[in-house]
């Protein structure tokens, strides 16, 4: 089982104020989903010492459409929280696929380490979608909701479509 993980957040570097957590199982060289996932809205208070940009604030204001959803107050969990238990899943997986190599592992990794917890993925673990999708160059991909589940599952179709694509029968 491989997992793959989304955020969305407050600004772009490794200790970005995180607004949303998401991860879908699934199998990389199959169709669909696996029923195993997990969205978390975070509380912002129970992260005093995380960062917020001002460019990423003016950018949210552009997605008028993913704001209510990123935005909402209501349940909302502690980053500590959100942590163990996107820990719980990630340990069962073989391989941790994000869209990009140093966006959302970077900011979970910066996060786990705050709050000194272990980092639940081996380094060696850690794939990058974005670079798949780069050696089929005419994909089509619709556009990211910044939903952070919906991306997820987005790029999940894109995955398997692409290494079918390009007739991956294997993953180490």
């Amino acid at each position: 089982m491989d997992l793959m993980i989304d955020l969305e957040g407050l600004a772009t570097g490794p200790d970005t104020t995180i607004l949303t957590i998401a991860a879908q199982a699934f199998d990389p060289l199959g169709n669909g989903l696996y029923e195993q996932c997990y969205y978390a809205r975070i509380t912002l208070e129970s992260q005093p010492n995380r960062r917020i940009e001002q460019g990423t604030i003016d950018w949210w204001a552009t997605q008028k459409e993913a704001q209510a959803e990123a935005f909402a107050e209501e349940d909302r969990i502690p980053l500590d929280q959100a942590l163990d238990e996107l820990g719980r899943l990630i340990w069962k997986c073989k391989r941790v696929w994000a869209q990009g190599p140093t966006y959302d592992m970077n900011i979970l990794e910066h996060a786990y380490k705050s709050y000194n917890k272990p980092i639940p993925w081996q380094y060696y673990a850690v794939r990058d979608s974005r670079t798949v999708f780069g050696l089929w160059p005419r994909l089509e991909k619709p556009p990211t909701s910044h939903h952070a589940l919906e991306d997820c599952r987005r790029q999940i179709g894109l995955l398997q479509t692409t290494l079918k694509h390009l007739k991956v029968t294997e993953l180490s």
